[in-house]
């Protein structure tokens, strides 16, 4: 492993381009970041699976990470960055070695930290692959929130009985009516597991412009 200096950071619970920043995401500016090359195959299990990694890697990276908070230095008791020097990303674990977020770099610190990795030896990690994750990596940051908004509104309908807003939203949608709010529900969210499209943009304005209307 070899010390990184001076990144700025953006973590996420979901894995996210640099491209795909928010201006309101909350940036950490890093001073200090531990940095450890890993095959590739080890860079996908961590990136598009649900892993715990073993003590003695915590054990290794506990407090290494620094960064500014107002101008004074503060520590993230568990944080790497790890590359396969083709891409780089940045994690932060809990106590019992769950990756709770994850961090894409910028174009220009990626580069120059793989160009780094180049003279690194890959060193083997302990982990414990639990579960492949219900891959929301297939979708952009966009899509991730749309369908989150979608989801978190039919849910706040049923639960304070909008059903009128539900039927309407179903026709919509599917263009054809039930009184069957149950039903009306459970497709509507069924809806939402397949690959974004238009119809899922439509739902979306639909819901934005009736909440709009609430404020008015």
């Amino acid at each position: 492993m070899t010390n990184i200096y001076d990144l700025i950071l953006n973590f996420q619970e979901n894995y996210y381009e640099f491209y795909e920043w928010n201006n309101n995401d909350e940036m950490i500016h890093i001073k200090k970041i531990s940095l450890m090359k890993i095959t590739s195959q080890d860079y996908n299990n961590i990136l598009n699976k649900k892993v715990k990694f073993d003590d003695n890697f915590l054990f290794n990276i506990f407090n290494k990470c620094e960064y500014y908070d107002n101008k004074k230095i503060q520590n993230i008791a568990y944080a790497i960055l790890l590359t396969d020097s083709y891409r780089v990303m940045a994690i932060i674990l809990d106590m019992d070695g769950y990756v709770l977020k994850y961090s894409s770099l910028s174009l220009e610190d990626e580069e120059d930290i793989i160009d780094i990795s180049d003279r690194l030896g890959c060193l083997k990690i302990n982990y414990q692959i639990l579960e492949s994750k219900n891959n929301e990596f297939d979708k952009t940051r966009e899509e991730i929130e749309i369908i989150n908004f979608i989801k978190n509104d039919l849910l706040e309908s049923y639960n304070n009985k909008k059903y009128d807003k539900l039927k309407y939203l179903y026709y919509e949608y599917f263009s054809r009516e039930t009184n069957d709010i149950k039903k009306i529900k459970t497709d509507l969210e069924k809806e939402l597991e397949k690959p974004i499209d238009e119809k899922h943009y439509n739902l979306y304005q639909l819901i934005k412009i009736s909440k709009q209307a609430k404020r008015v």
